[in-house]
C-alpha cells in the first residue's frame, strides 16, 4: 500500500511540475530583441505576434520603461498575454 501511495505521489508531482502556470510581474525593460523582452527580474518574456487587425503589444516598448506583464509559463517559455505601461 505504501508503494502505491508513493507511486501516486511521484506521478502527481510530475504532472504539477509540467503544467503551465500564470502570473504577473512588474519590472524595468532591460532590452527588446525581436519579440523577446528581457526584464530587470532576470527573465525573458516572449510577446506573441498580433492577430490580424489586433494591436501589437510590442509597439512602443523600449529599454528603460517600467511595465507590468501578465504571462503564462510552459516549460521554460514565458508568453505574455497583456502589457501595462
Amino acid at each position: 500500500m505504501k508503494v502505491f501511495f508513493a507511486a501516486v505521489s511521484v506521478v502527481a508531482a510530475l504532472l504539477v511540475a509540467g503544467a503551465a502556470s500564470a502570473g504577473d510581474v512588474k519590472g524595468t525593460i532591460k532590452s527588446v530583441t525581436g519579440r523577446v523582452i528581457a526584464l530587470s527580474d532576470g527573465h525573458d518574456y516572449t510577446i506573441p505576434a498580433a492577430a490580424a487587425g489586433a494591436a501589437d503589444m510590442l509597439t512602443g516598448l523600449a529599454a528603460g520603461q517600467t511595465v507590468t506583464l501578465t504571462f503564462t509559463t510552459a516549460g521554460t517559455t514565458n508568453t505574455v498575454s497583456k502589457v501595462a505601461k
